[in-house]
């Protein structure tokens, strides 16, 4: 890229976008997801709840299910909707 400044990048970003086939705008839109995701773990109270969370898991307040026990108890609802 050389010389090329971020205010250039984004005039060229902006300028090109509505012209970009529909798999280029799904794979910017899947890539600004994933940053705004990194981003809520530097968010103090994001972090606050999920110490929360956690501490409630920890000390057995909260009931819990294992992956196990959830695909189960997914396939029994699934079945008695097809009933």
């Amino acid at each position: 890229m050389g010389a090329t400044t971020i205010k250039d990048i984004r005039k060229e970003v902006k300028k090109n976008i509505d012209f970009a086939d529909d798999k280029t705008v799904k794979m910017i839109y899947a890539m600004l997801e994933v940053e705004q995701h990194e981003d809520e773990w530097s968010d103090p109270a994001f972090i606050a709840e999920m110490d929360r969370r956690t501490k409630e898991y920890e000390s057995g307040k909260i009931k819990t299910f294992s992956l196990e026990e959830m695909e189960a108890n997914a396939r029994k609802a699934y079945k008695a909707r097809k009933k």
